[in-house]
């Protein structure tokens, strides 16, 4: 398997791949799509084929394609938001120097930039000052979920890459490959939704996770209120569990990276790595916020489509249509619309970096309260009843 086979991004990686075997690579790349999809991947595969001794496509197994796929070589820089917008200052005393300085090792630089899309201003002004005089041997790759928000005058500069989310087919065969079991193959391909990240995440113990997410709204249901409060303690739980995951993960990538350049990594290189690791365990909390919100999200629309008469072949959550069923008979389209507004009204104010705790217990107050009111149009037949029992 060549260094290029694991991208999921067929058309992409062809495209990555004649340009690294020709020599003749733009210097600027803008890598369309929605985010996770295999950005990350493919710029690290650029840059190893750009740079390896052995193959004028990359091997994908020397040293060099081992560091830059493990985004840890001299001339690969990645650069990921570190506030709400990419800053000027991020432009003039990060990423200008390290494209204009010499590199101790390999013979391009490849600087990789995240949500390129979120330049305010004065960085994107300050960025197309660079871009307009690159040096030599100097790629730039630029992700944008929104090309409408990248300035076209930096845009215009940029050769147009396409990334486009997994297909189940293709989810349903990596879920195999990271060990998912077979029974679980086809929720967690489901539920990716077209995000090999998602569905990275599942692999390791997300799908139970899932599964405790998706019971919150029957068991409030059912329960009452004093579910609310226990539930927001069990996802801070997690929280803390897939926090001290990401923090050992780090560590154990730290040493292996270690190995390979055997001795100690390069100041240069274990400054970005190390900022990249702190980066990942401080966003670990948001991110496992935010995905059991989408689980609770994901499974009132499962039951918003049953509800509607949609088919249930249809469901993301396949594997309990009835829980869903029973879900969408009790609570009503209008009902769970408002639960669905509220999801998604929490997962934008979470973004502000509002306490996750007291957000969640105060989130799950408000979807138990709701589902004790006096049954308003829109509600089953079978839940007024119930009220009035």
């Amino acid at each position: 398997m060549s260094l290029w086979d694991h991208l999921g991004q067929p058309v992409a990686a062809a495209a990555l791949r004649r340009a690294a075997a020709s020599g003749e690579v733009s210097h600027a790349w803008a890598f369309v799509g929605p985010a996770g999809v295999g950005q990350i991947e493919a710029g690290r595969a650029l840059a190893a084929a750009l740079n390896c001794q052995v193959e004028p496509d990359g091997c994908g197994h020397c040293e060099v394609c081992r560091r830059c796929l493990g985004g840890a070589f001299p001339a690969l820089w990645e650069f990921a938001l570190s506030g709400s917008a990419h800053r000027v200052v991020d432009v003039r005393e990060r990423w200008l120097p390290a494209a204009s300085h010499s590199s101790v090792e390999g013979d391009w630089k490849v600087l990789h930039v995240a949500d390129a899309d979120r330049l305010n201003d004065a960085a994107a002004n300050a960025f197309l000052k660079g871009l307009e005089e690159p040096p030599p041997r100097t790629v730039w790759l630029l992700d944008l979920a929104d090309p409408d928000e990248l300035p076209d005058t930096i845009l215009s500069r940029c050769r147009v890459l396409r990334f486009v989310p997994w297909t189940v087919e293709q989810l349903r065969a990596e879920a195999v490959t990271l060990g998912i079991a077979a029974d679980d193959v086809e929720l967690a391909a489901r539920l990716a939704q077209g995000s090999p990240a998602t569905l990275r995440r599942l692999a390791d113990g997300g799908l139970d996770d899932v599964r405790a997410h998706r019971a919150i709204v029957t068991r409030l249901r059912t329960e009452g209120q004093g579910t609310a409060l226990l539930a927001a303690r069990a996802i801070d739980d997690e929280v803390k569990r897939r926090t001290a995951a990401s923090k050992a993960a780090g560590k154990a990538e730290l040493e292996a990276l270690g190995e390979l350049y055997g001795d100690s990594l390069p100041r240069a290189v274990a400054k970005q790595v190390e900022e990249r690791l702190t980066r990942e365990e401080r966003e670990a909390r948001g991110v496992c916020v935010q995905a059991a919100l989408d689980d609770l999200l994901s499974w009132c629309r499962d039951a918003l489509l049953l509800a509607a008469g949609g088919d249930a072949a249809d469901v993301l959550h396949h594997d309990a249509v009835e829980e869903i069923r029973a879900d969408a008979v009790v609570l009503g389209p209008a009902r769970l619309l408002r639960i669905t507004d509220l999801l998604q009204r929490a997962k934008e104010d979470l973004e502000l970096n509002l306490q996750q705790t007291l957000a969640l217990e105060s989130l799950l107050l408000q979807i138990a309260t709701l589902m004790m009111a006096t049954p308003q149009a829109g509600d089953s037949p079978r839940l007024a009843s119930a009220r009035r029992r």
